[in-house]
Order: structure tokens, then C-alpha cells, then sequence
């Protein structure tokens, strides 16, 4: 699934780089943009262990991990009411 987005109050600076670095790069300027923003953005994964691991580490127990979805699952639920 892809959004399109409208970006404003951009810094001229800011502006100045990503079109310099498209014209260099023989890039649109919509592709420096989405490369600059992908590079930011954390890589979501699907399950809430996995997303995890980056920040705790890989060596959780079955038990919190159990734990951790079922309170991941219980918050979603007050977030829909």
C-alpha cells in the first residue's frame, strides 16, 4: 500500500539538498525522498517479538513473550473502544 503526502513549511535548506541530491543522483526528486525517509524509518516486522528484538534483544523467555502479546493484544482492544 503506498500514501501520497503533502509536505509543508519544508526549510529552504532542506529543499535545497534533496533537490541537489536528486539532479546528482539522476533521481526524482519523489525517490530522494521516499530513499531519505526509508533510511529513517525502522523496519516494522510483523510479530511483536520480532519487533522487539532490536530494542531488548533476542533472548526473552516463551513465558514474556507470551506475556507481551497478550498485554500488546489487551491494549489494541482499548484503543478500538
Amino acid at each position: 500500500m503506498t500514501t501520497q503526502l503533502t509536505i509543508r513549511n519544508l526549510p529552504e535548506s532542506v529543499n535545497l539538498y534533496l533537490r541537489k541530491k536528486a539532479k546528482l543522483s539522476n533521481k526524482s526528486l519523489n525517490q530522494v525522498v521516499i530513499d531519505e525517509l526509508s533510511e529513517k524509518v525502522p523496519f516494522i516486522k510483523e510479530d511483536l517479538k520480532s519487533s522487539l528484538d532490536w530494542f531488548i534483544g533476542s533472548g526473552m523467555d516463551n513465558e514474556t513473550i507470551t506475556a507481551l502479546i497478550e498485554e500488546d493484544k489487551l491494549q489494541k482492544d482499548k484503543l478500538k473502544k
